[in-house]
């Protein structure tokens, strides 16, 4: 018995110094313990608040970038959106759709930011415009009053938007821009875009919707509206560009899909910070005559006393004497009304300008497809309103 009693070790005594460290080593390991359990539950409260929030910014993005139908309104539609390389959320959006029969409207921009604000306005945004086009106004008045209505004191929430109306029957698009880039245009001769006096874009706090572009788009032709997330993709350390992108715009062929047309762009570009929305139309057939190609400026009188004005006018061909008559037409008109509209209809040879008061600007262009022929009144009682 003793010999079994001797080969089994006795407890080590604890001296009485070290049981108050043993037992705060005790407690620290117990709420160690706690706190790992509490941050496990944290974590996957996180990411279920994670998935949520990724679940609502896919509906909202997927709510300002529609499923759209091959075929609206006599256009072959084609549009694409890539999001940029990142977690981050953008503010691109477009939107098709039909305002009355013969018309179909369609809108391209790009919100300022990232994130959920972002996308906020960028909702905001489509639908103000979209309700406006649905009420008849045309672009440019469209945009006008979107940027009363969204102007931002502080100019960090801004858009830039380009926002067409084509013309079933008259066979014309009619476009303005807002900080947006001018479309590109495949299939018939047409001169490249005019941007001197383009107008800023919505929610600067400054007036927009200042030009207007209308010109035939006979069948064979498409118009590629497009967000400034592809030409400022970076190829080879540069700015792939506008004259890059007409080049991949034109290896697509005579009926590019907006879905190639990205592909071959983060093909050639070295990543994709931003997003990229990209939008092809092109008629099925034309019924107009064709050849149209009218530019519309509204100016005011300190406008009216710059070279840009004039220089807008030299570019649109029209000779010295007449731009010196419109501007002084114009400068009358603008006195009398606040503002007033300079009209140029080019053609091969030569062009006309008149200057005359918006309302009476707007009236004139119904008999040449314009897009909405009682913009300007219908203008004037939505502010009023």
């Amino acid at each position: 018995m003793a010999s079994i009693v001797g080969s089994i070790p006795l407890p080590i005594p604890v001296p009485d110094w070290s049981k108050p460290i043993i037992i705060a080593l005790l407690l620290l390991a117990g709420w160690l313990g706690v706190r790992s359990r509490l941050a496990a539950r944290r974590a996957r409260r996180l990411e279920r608040q994670r998935t949520a929030l990724l679940r609502d910014v896919g509906a909202m993005q997927a709510a300002l970038v529609p499923e759209l139908p091959n075929l609206l309104g006599g256009l072959a539609v084609s549009v694409a959106y890539r999001p940029a390389e990142g977690p981050a959320a953008g503010g691109d959006f477009y939107d098709l759709f039909v305002p009355q029969p013969g018309k179909v409207a369609m809108m391209l921009g790009d919100v300022a930011g990232h994130g959920h604000a972002a996308l906020t306005h960028a909702a905001l945004t489509r639908y103000t415009l979209r309700a406006y086009l649905q009420a008849g106004l045309e672009p440019r008045a469209a945009l006008a009053l979107a940027g009363r209505v969204l102007a931002d004191p502080l100019g960090e929430r801004y858009a830039t938007v380009a926002v067409g109306v084509y013309d079933t029957a008259a066979g014309t698009l009619t476009y303005a821009l807002a900080g947006h880039p001018p479309p590109i245009l495949t299939g018939l001769k047409a001169p490249e875009p005019l941007t001197l006096c383009s107008s800023p874009p919505v929610g600067w706090g400054t007036p927009t919707g200042r030009r207007q572009t209308t010109i035939s788009l006979p069948a064979g032709a498409a118009a590629c509206f497009f967000s400034d997330g592809l030409i400022e993709a970076r190829s080879e350390g540069e700015l792939l560009g506008r004259e890059r992108l007409r080049e991949i715009l034109s290896g697509l062929g005579s009926q590019p899909e907006a879905s190639d047309l990205l592909e071959h762009v983060r093909a050639a570009a070295e990543g994709a910070p931003d997003d990229m929305v990209a939008c092809v139309l092109e008629p099925e057939q034309t019924a107009g005559d064709g050849g149209l190609h009218v530019e519309e400026l509204e100016a005011d009188a300190q406008a009216l006393c710059k070279d840009d004005v004039r220089q807008f006018l030299e570019q649109c061909t029209l000779p010295a004497d007449d731009v010196a008559r419109v501007v002084e037409d114009a400068r009358a008109i603008a006195d009398a009304h606040g503002s007033a509209v300079l009209r140029v209809e080019l053609t091969p040879g030569s062009s006309t300008a008149t200057a005359s008061a918006p309302g009476s600007a707007a009236r004139r262009g119904e008999s040449h497809g314009g897009a909405h022929s009682a913009s300007e009144p219908l203008l004037e009682a939505l502010l009023a309103g």
